[in-house]
């Protein structure tokens, strides 16, 4: 895991397509089953993103999977994966 700290490191990645990229929205808020969202990093959505939510980079699915699930909670609870790329 790798937090993105800055728009140009973001848009690096979405154009370098690899990985997956995490919406923090909300941290473990109430909210996070709707805005706390787990992207594929070639996903088109991310291409109208900017870095004013947190984000992060996975390698794999597995590792953000893992991830999310110790630091945010239960998928669909606290975050969900993209209905668009990651169905």
């Amino acid at each position: 895991m790798k937090e993105i700290l800055n728009d140009e490191e973001f848009f690096e990645v979405i154009e370098k397509g690899e990985g997956y990229i995490y919406n923090d929205f909300s941290g473990q808020g109430k909210s996070g089953n709707l805005y706390n969202i787990l992207h594929s990093a070639d996903c088109p959505y991310l291409r109208r993103a900017n870095t004013g939510p947190r984000k992060y980079y996975f390698d794999t699915l597995r590792e953000a999977r893992d991830w999310l699930i110790k630091n945010r909670g239960k998928e669909d609870v606290n975050w969900k994966k993209c209905g668009f790329c990651l169905r």
